[in-house]
């Protein structure tokens, strides 16, 4: 394409080219067969678009604004509970819910208390360790031995 064509050819569409630009750019696309095909083109897809333009003034029908505010008044706020029967909502809560119903048990199986030995109390490091013969003569004997166990218990 030449660049005259170019250069004015959206002007020459939209009516815009006057004078000489104008009998310059149609001597050329009448020589032209290459300008001559792009500009009846051009001028079938312009024709085309010009169909398809909506109209300046454009307003609804009388009355569409007051029945859009009805059905919207009519819909109203969709409650709780409507919500909850939303098939795609209740299985997300289905799967949501065994989610956390597996996750806990895995927590309270793994945190469960392992069954270690419990440490010594003093109950039981007395039962271990033997004491002195008591003498049946003098009790003080076993209090002492008994004194003397708890003082030197240790963990």
């Amino acid at each position: 394409m030449h660049r005259s064509v170019e250069d004015h050819i959206e002007e020459f569409l939209e009516g815009r080219l006057d004078g000489p630009a104008r009998e310059a750019f149609a001597a050329h696309v009448g020589e032209c067969r290459q300008c001559h095909d792009l500009v009846s083109q051009m001028m079938a897809h312009a024709g085309a678009l010009r169909i398809l333009r909506a109209p300046a003034d454009l307003e609804p029908a009388p009355g569409f604004y007051g029945r859009v505010m009805r059905r919207v008044e009519a819909e109203g706020r969709p409650s709780f509970w409507g919500l909850l029967l939303d098939p795609v909502f209740g299985r997300n809560l289905v799967y949501a819910s065994a989610a956390l119903v597996i996750l806990m048990g895995v927590f309270l199986l793994a945190t469960e208390p392992v069954a270690h030995e419990l440490a010594s109390t003093p109950v039981q490091v007395l039962a271990d360790r033997p004491t002195a013969p008591v003498d049946g003569d003098n009790p003080q004997n076993g209090r002492d031995s008994l004194l003397v166990t708890l003082a030197t218990f240790s963990e």
